[in-house]
Parts: C-alpha cells; sequence; structure tokens
C-alpha cells in the first residue's frame, strides 16, 4: 500500500511540474528595487500596481490565488534574522509550518484561514549583497489545490533576484 501512494504522489508531482512547464510565464520587474520574479502570467486576471513603485499583487478571477512581489529597504541594516522575526510577529495570526534563514535569503510557510478555506502562502525574501533591501514575493493559494500550485511555487522561488 505504502509503494501504491508513493507512486502515485511521484506521479501527481510530475504531472504537477508538468503543467507548470506548460504554463505561459512571464517576468514582474521592479525597477525601483532593482530585482525581478517570474511568474504563470496566465493564472491572474487583475493586477494592481503600488503607488509608490515598491510592488505589484495579481489575483485570479475569483480571488482566491493571490500573488504578491514588493521591495523594501532595510533602513535599520537588521540581520536577516531579525527580519524574519519580525514578519512571523506581524503574521501570527498564520500557522508556520516551514521558515529558513540562509546567508541571504529568507523562506517563511505556512497555513491561515480566510473565509472558511484553509489557504497555503509561501513567501521568500531575498536580500541584496549589502541587506540594505529585500526583494519578496509571496504566493497564496487554496490548500485544497496544492498538488496544481505547489509546481509554480517552485519555480517562482529559484527565480527571484536580489535586488541590486
Amino acid at each position: 500500500m505504502k509503494t501504491i501512494l508513493k507512486v502515485l504522489s511521484a506521479l501527481i508531482l510530475t504531472m504537477s511540474f508538468a503543467v507548470a512547464q506548460a504554463a505561459e510565464w512571464t517576468t514582474y520587474s521592479n525597477d525601483r528595487f532593482g530585482f525581478s520574479v517570474d511568474y504563470p502570467k496566465e493564472i491572474f486576471a487583475s493586477s494592481q500596481k503600488s503607488d509608490n513603485g515598491d510592488g505589484i499583487n495579481l489575483k485570479n478571477e475569483d480571488s482566491s490565488v493571490e500573488f504578491r512581489a514588493y521591495g523594501f529597504n532595510n533602513g535599520d541594516e537588521l540581520p536577516l534574522t531579525q527580519v524574519r522575526d519580525i514578519i512571523l510577529e506581524d503574521n501570527d495570526d498564520r500557522t508556520i509550518t516551514y521558515k529558513a534563514v540562509k546567508k541571504n535569503w529568507i523562506v517563511i510557510s505556512g497555513t491561515e484561514e480566510e473565509d472558511g478555506r484553509i489557504m497555503i502562502f509561501y513567501q521568500r525574501l531575498a536580500a541584496s549583497a549589502d541587506l540594505s533591501k529585500f526583494s519578496v514575493f509571496e504566493f497564496i493559494y487554496p490548500q485544497d489545490e496544492k498538488a496544481k500550485y505547489d509546481a509554480f511555487v517552485k519555480r517562482m522561488s529559484l527565480s527571484l533576484k536580489a535586488p541590486n
């Protein structure tokens, strides 16, 4: 039984990667902070750029899937662990299932409830070499569509460029 479940899981994962690869991708570039990130263009029906040029917010037709990309300055020159801790404090309504801090990036993911539905969120921050700026993307999608969207998250994560 375990073998069958492993085979089925691998098959579903392979199919979701194939869907992600077949999707039409585009790149969001932010001139103000000097970063970019790829995203699956065909998923999103609406977009809203911030007034101050720090980012963009995209949603699908029924607003159940959301992609945010933005930059910010690390004016206090905080180390990555402190930036992570501030983000965690600001998001105490979320259930964190994974968090990591490396030399120049942070990842936080988990679940949150939205209108009675469990949503998965994945947030990745990339720091400039001097840690003075961050680029961020956050992808939020329904937990019951995890198999569909996980492959998108992987490609988006690998494409995020740190501010220059």
